[in-house]
C-alpha cells in the first residue's frame, strides 16, 4: 500500500497533489479516453552542441536556482561534511554544532588554498588549512591564526569563510550560487514539496552515492527520464516487463514536471476504491525538478539523480540511492545490493546513459537538423518549454 494513498484516504482529507494526478490518469484509462495525443514537435540539434548556450544555461539557470547537492542523511552529526565541485565553484557543505547545514566556498581566506582536499564525506570539530594551519569553526568563523602578530593592522574578522546560500528542505541540501535573491524553496517547489513529503524523502537514508562522467549533453539525460515511449523497449532486458506500453502521463508544476508510468498492476487500480490505490506499485512516479534533478520512486527505494554539465558533450551524474532504513540482516543487505545493481548498472548505466551517449555521438554528424518528438514524448517538449521560460525569467 502506498503510504500517501492510505494515510490520505483514511483521514478523509482530499487527495494529495500526486494522487490527484493518479486519479485523473486512472479515470482517463478506465473510460478508455481516446483524446488526441499532444502534437509531435521538433528540437534543434544545436541545443546539444552550442557552447554559448551551455554558458547561458550555467549562468542563467543553474547559478540562479536552488540546486540539490546531497541528502541531509549524508550529514547526520555536527562536523559531518563533504565537498562539492560540480557547480563551477568549490563548495564545502557542513553540519554545525547547532545542527544547521551551511555551505561555504572551500577556499582558505589566507592564500586561497583548498581548505578540505579530501573527496567524499568526513567529520571534524574544526577545519584546518593544510598550508599555514589557519583554523575555522563549523560555522565558518576564523578561530586561530598562527603567528598572528605578523598580521598587525589587518582586520582578520573579515577573513571568515565565504558563505554560499544553503537550505535544508524535504530531506535535501540545496545551494544557490547567485546571492542576489534569497532561497525560497516552498515557493520554488510548489506542490512538488508536498510530493517529497508524501514519499517521506526526509526520512530516507543514503545507501550509496556515486558519480560518473557521461559523454552526453545534460539535457539528453533529463529527456531520457521524460520519455515514456521507450520504457518497454529500451528496458526490455531489465524492468520493461513491469510496465504497460504507452500508459504514461506528465504534468507541469511551475518549473518542474510530475510524471507517471503505469505498472502492470495498474489494471487492478481500475476497480479498486481510492483507499487501496498504491502510489509505488500501481504506478511509478518520477519528478523533474528544475534545472537538473531527477527523482524516481521505485517500489521500495528512491533514486535521486543530479546532472551537472561539464561541457556540451559531457555531464557528471550523481546517483544517490535512498532507503527507508539501513539493512541489518544478510537477506536485507542482499536485497538492497541487488536492487541498487539492477537500477544503477542494469537500467541507468547500460540502458539510459548508453542511448544518451550514443545519441550525442551522432549529433554533429549532419544526419539530423532537428530531433523529432512524438505525442508519447510530450514530457520532453514540456522540459524544453520550461528551459525557454527559464531564460525569460
Amino acid at each position: 500500500m502506498g503510504k500517501d494513498s492510505k494515510d490520505t484516504m483514511a483521514s478523509g482529507e482530499s487527495l494529495k497533489p500526486h494522487m490527484q494526478m493518479f486519479s485523473t490518469f486512472r479515470d482517463k484509462v478506465k473510460r478508455q479516453d481516446s483524446a488526441p495525443l499532444p502534437p509531435s514537435s521538433e528540437v534543434p540539434v544545436e541545443m546539444y552542441l552550442d557552447p554559448d548556450l551551455l554558458k547561458r544555461e550555467q549562468t542563467e539557470l543553474f547559478d540562479k536556482t536552488p540546486v540539490i547537492v546531497g541528502h541531509a542523511s549524508m550529514l547526520e552529526k555536527a562536523g559531518s561534511h563533504f565537498t562539492h565541485d560540480h557547480l563551477g565553484k568549490p563548495l564545502l557543505i557542513v553540519r554545525g554544532k547547532d545542527k544547521v547545514i551551511r555551505a561555504f566556498l572551500n577556499v582558505c581566506r589566507h592564500r586561497g588554498m583548498r581548505l578540505v582536499a579530501e573527496e567524499g564525506t568526513g567529520k571534524t570539530p574544526v577545519f584546518v588549512c593544510p598550508y599555514h594551519h589557519w583554523t575555522y569553526g563549523l560555522d565558518g568563523t576564523l578561530k586561530n591564526t598562527p603567528l598572528k602578530d605578523g598580521f598587525e593592522g589587518v582586520d582578520l574578522s573579515c577573513r571568515n569563510l565565504k558563505p554560499v546560500q544553503c537550505a535544508e528542505h524535504s530531506g535535501f541540501i540545496w545551494v544557490q550560487i547567485d546571492d542576489t535573491k534569497p532561497i525560497d524553496l516552498p515557493d520554488f517547489l510548489g506542490t512538488i514539496s508536498d510530493d517529497l513529503d508524501s514519499f517521506a524523502v526526509a526520512d530516507q537514508l543514503t545507501y550509496r552515492s556515486d558519480t560518473s562522467l557521461k559523454k552526453a549533453n545534460w539535457k539528453l539525460i533529463v529527456e531520457a527520464f521524460q520519455d515514456g515511449y521507450h520504457v518497454v523497449r529500451l528496458h526490455n532486458k531489465t524492468v520493461g516487463r513491469f510496465f504497460i506500453d504507452g500508459q504514461t502521463a506528465n504534468e507541469r508544476v511551475g518549473k518542474h514536471i510530475r510524471a507517471i508510468v503505469a505498472r502492470t498492476s495498474f489494471e487492478d487500480a481500475l476497480e479498486l476504491p481510492a483507499e487501496e490505490w498504491d502510489d509505488r506499485n500501481h504506478v511509478s512516479f518520477a519528478h523533474y525538478i528544475f534545472p537538473n534533478t531527477i527523482m524516481v520512486y521505485h517500489p521500495d527505494y528512491i533514486s535521486h539523480l543530479g546532472l551537472f554539465p561539464v561541457g556540451t558533450d559531457e555531464t557528471l551524474v550523481t546517483h544517490t540511492f535512498l532507503v527507508p532504513k539501513l539493512a541489518e540482516t544478510d537477506e536485507e543487505k542482499s536485497h538492497i545490493a541487488r536492487s541498487y545493481d539492477l537500477i544503477e548498472n542494469g537500467v541507468f548505466q547500460s540502458e539510459d546513459y548508453f542511448v544518451c551517449e550514443n545519441a550525442q555521438r551522432g549529433m554533429a554528424s549532419g544526419a539530423n537538423d532537428t530531433l523529432l518528438l512524438s505525442g508519447y514524448e510530450d514530457g520532453i517538449a514540456m522540459f524544453h518549454d520550461i528551459l525557454s521560460d527559464g531564460f525569460k525569467a
